[in-house]
């Protein structure tokens, strides 16, 4: 009889720590101390870029990470990565840009690397489980800004400042700043009406 009910409290205990661990992710709920002025909560964030480069399938290339968060626009987190593998931070919550540049090495020694490809996506975090972003950038029509064009042909360049790395016909800085309009200026102005 006593056998009976240790062995039931013990698959009781079992199931219970089995329950914490799945709904936990085996790790120990984080907990946030705000005690000191200034502390602000985190979320953890996974960051995986999927491209496939023409040239050759199972590529590394590097690949540049910002993370921009939209709340404080002055806040902004640069994370060097490579293609196909995750990149794991953990930020203040909030809402975040998060833009992916692949970039092309040069076979030759001392030249720059090559824009190949941009994507970008906005992401909310709020949660304590970690958010899993998984970004799949788009080719950029132009690839090199440093090539001339072909002969009597003008080369597509950015409508604002005719640099010829476009992406949507505007360079990556002019495509922030008039996303930035639109969210700061246009979207309160269309509630507003």
């Amino acid at each position: 009889m006593v056998d009976a009910l240790i062995t039931w409290i013990g698959q009781k205990l079992a199931e219970k720590a089995l329950d914490r661990a799945v709904t936990t992710g085996g790790r120990k709920p984080q907990r946030h101390d705000l005690s000191v002025q200034g502390a602000e909560v985190t979320s953890d964030l996974d960051v995986t870029v999927q491209y496939t480069l023409p040239y050759c399938r199972g590529a590394k290339a590097p690949v540049v990470l910002t993370l921009r968060r939209l709340d404080r626009f002055g806040e902004s987190l640069t994370v060097p990565t490579v293609l196909g593998e995750s990149a794991c931070v953990r930020l203040n919550r909030g809402r975040y840009e998060i833009t992916a540049k692949v970039l092309e090495l040069s076979p030759r020694h001392g030249q720059a690397p090559i824009l190949h490809a941009v994507g970008s996506q906005l992401v909310w975090l709020g949660g304590n489980g970690t958010a899993k972003v998984r970004l799949r950038p788009d080719p950029v029509l132009v690839r090199s800004a440093g090539s001339p064009p072909p002969a009597g042909l003008r080369r597509p360049g950015c409508r604002m400042c005719d640099i010829h790395e476009v992406h949507f016909g505007l360079c990556l800085d002019h495509r922030l700043h008039v996303s930035r309009y639109i969210v700061e200026v246009l979207v309160p102005r269309m509630r507003a009406a």
